[in-house]
């Protein structure tokens, strides 16, 4: 019933469904091309698998709440449950290959790798636990809070990015021309996609004209995907021209900070999910569940 759910055009979740579901498949295919150009197994490009494994986990977890769309309300709600830690790994792949390729070597961040790799790792959890609790608590504002929830550790982690981006924009320096306007495109679509996600338009102002095809979260995903391929694409590409920068500062990524650190971050997160699919089974148990359940 769940798969059929994703042919059926005249709901929203369909376009929802394959707007994510597209992308995984393409970037299946571009690891695997990847992988034959570049020795993934040179831990180098560790922080570049975290990613993929990120974009592809968000994707994954996407398609499958969106086909929960059909099921009882506790079973779509474990499944954006789900979906927010999918979220959160991808946060926290994109973080890694941030701090490995893009910081400038001087960065405050990179002198205390340890603690920063901790803070963006907390980040993310606290993401998923945030997101989860919005189903229970302040619900008048859950889109708000999820989007906190999930600006706050791309802002922190994003910041020494933005100031290379901006030294290079306006003083000349430390740039990397052949991704540098690729980069600003992907921090303007992610102020595009956050807008959307909040504000709700175009369905805002036409109710029922777009439930099915051109609703905000349907722009939502496309642009989520868009800015995601963009990672995808650019980030081996600094990866390789700013090797021997890194290595000179001492920027080397190693299997403890990258992959060890990223499947610890998934087990807490999994971890939180489990309790909070707990309370969403008690909760749905005891009490009636609303008529009007909120996308996510």
């Amino acid at each position: 019933e769940a798969m059929a759910y994703a042919f059926v055009p005249k709901n929203n979740d369909c376009l929802n469904f394959w707007t994510h579901f597209i992308p995984l498949v393409v970037w299946i295919v571009w690891f695997w091309t990847f992988s034959r150009s570049l020795d993934v197994t040179d831990p180098y490009f560790y922080p570049l698998a975290c990613l993929w494994a990120g974009c592809c986990t968000y994707a994954l977890c996407s398609c499958g709440a969106h086909l929960l769309g059909c099921m009882r309300l506790e079973v779509r709600q474990v499944g954006f449950l789900v979906d927010y830690m999918g979220i959160s790994m991808y946060t926290f792949g994109l973080s890694l290959s941030t701090f490995f390729y893009l910081y400038p070597p001087d960065s405050f961040y990179v002198r205390y790798k340890r603690v920063t790799l901790f803070v963006f790792g907390a980040l993310c959890v606290g993401s998923t636990v945030m997101s989860g609790l919005s189903w229970f608590c302040w619900k008048r504002w859950c889109f708000i809070i999820r989007a906190f929830a999930y600006g706050l550790p791309f802002v922190v982690f994003s910041v020494p990015a933005w100031i290379r981006f901006l030294d290079c924009q306006f003083a000349g320096r430390d740039c990397t021309m052949e991704t540098h306007n690729l980069h600003l495109v992907a921090i303007a679509l992610t102020g595009l996609l956050t807008f959307f996600y909040i504000s709700k338009v175009p369905e805002r102002f036409a109710p029922g004209r777009f439930d099915a095809v051109c609703q905000s979260h349907q722009l939502f995903h496309i642009l989520t995907a868009t800015v995601s391929s963009l990672h995808i694409y650019t980030f081996p590409i600094d990866a390789v021209i700013r090797r021997e920068l890194m290595a000179a500062a001492d920027i080397i990524p190693d299997f403890n900070s990258t992959i060890l650190s990223y499947a610890v971050v998934n087990a807490c997160c999994l971890a939180s999910v489990a309790v909070l699919s707990l309370k969403v089974i008690i909760t749905n148990k005891h009490y009636p569940p609303d008529k009007d359940v909120k996308d996510k």
